[in-house]
């Protein structure tokens, strides 16, 4: 009876481990599918993101939301490679470029998972569905109101 416990216990670790360093050797190549520019709707307005090409460890991104015609904020998005894996960090502004978070601070979207068509981060993910980009972001607009909200977007011209 023990010897079955202590081998299910390494089986269990082994798997967290493989899962652990499977996370750890993701590679900012597996994110090249986000390349380009999308628009869409989501967040009550018009939406737009684009991304780099990944070039040293790193893809760097901005987003901006229209509403009623009116930017209502931007953001400055690094997706980079990290020992656990893919991590994205963000910066928000202002329609006139006043920064909401501190000059050497961001928001940090620490990596879940990675695969051919999906980036897993906590609060935030990205997935590639046929020609769709559908993205689930997790917002503390107070409180007790915390929402998750659906980003669709398509791939757009430069």
């Amino acid at each position: 009876m023990m010897k079955a416990w202590k081998a299910l216990a390494t089986a269990a670790a082994l798997m967290i481990c493989s899962a652990q360093a499977a996370l750890a050797q993701a590679s900012i190549e597996e994110a090249r599918w986000l390349a380009g520019r999308w628009v869409g709707e989501g967040l009550g307005g018009q939406i737009e993101e684009a991304w780099s090409e990944p070039a040293g460890g790193q893809m760097v991104g901005y987003f901006r939301l229209v509403r009623e015609g009116r930017p209502a904020f931007y953001e400055i998005m690094l997706l980079e490679e990290t020992e656990a894996g893919l991590r994205m960090r963000v910066k928000h502004f202002n329609p006139d470029f006043v920064g909401w978070e501190e000059k050497d601070a961001w928001a940090t979207f620490e990596p879940v998972r990675s695969g051919p068509n999906e980036l897993v981060f906590r609060s935030l993910s990205f997935r590639l569905e046929g020609e769709a980009l559908i993205g689930a972001i997790r917002i503390r607009y107070g409180e007790n109101d915390v929402r998750d909200e659906v980003l669709r977007y398509r791939r757009a011209p430069l």
